[in-house]
């Protein structure tokens, strides 16, 4: 049956594919140098990724992970929380060029941006999955946003925060949070 997948080395392959493409470009990612860097052979990297594009489309998903449950009924304050993870994961300084170079990969390689793609989706199912569990959101009467667009707007205002690098301020994204879903 073999051994079980280790986290650390999960992780560490993760930080290693990372850092040679915002050092190198994807072009100029190995697996040689990940796995030297990671400190593990090259068999293990392949018991996990066919290459180097689908680790650092994982090493994405994991960097935007959020698995938050709501602190309270207050479905602002958790989408407050849930903009502010997605600001820190943005202004990590590897990970937007990071998706340009999986962006730029799409033709090549349509499975590994799909796998991106399901990642962005799990994101926002458990997002979408907690609110509709608080129970709390307004109904809206005039054209109504679904909660999807919500979470949309609130990454693209994380990203714009992110490449500006102005930090969202929460009083801001509270107000515009509640324009949003009442």
């Amino acid at each position: 049956m073999g051994r079980p997948r280790s986290a650390d080395v999960d992780r560490r392959i993760f930080k290693e594919t990372l850092d040679v493409v915002s050092e190198r470009g994807f072009s100029g990612v190995t697996v040689n140098e990940i796995c030297e860097r990671a400190g593990i052979s090259r068999a293990t990297f392949y018991r996990r990724y066919p290459s180097p594009a689908e680790a650092l489309a994982e090493a994405i998903n994991e960097a935007f992970e959020f698995h938050a449950l709501p602190h309270s009924q207050d479905p602002v304050e958790y989408l407050l929380e849930f903009a502010q993870s997605i600001e820190r994961s943005y202004s990590d300084p590897r990970i937007a060029p990071a998706i340009g170079f999986l962006i730029g990969e799409y033709k090549a390689k349509p499975e590994v941006y799909e796998g991106l793609q399901n990642g962005l989706r799990e994101r926002r199912a458990h997002v979408r999955a907690a609110l509709q569990k608080m129970d709390t959101l307004p109904r809206q009467t005039d054209h109504p946003l679904d909660i999807d667009e919500v979470l949309i707007i609130l990454s693209s205002l994380a990203w714009n925060a992110a490449v500006t690098q102005r930090k969202l301020d929460a009083d801001v994204l509270r107000t515009i949070i509640g324009r949003l879903i009442r």
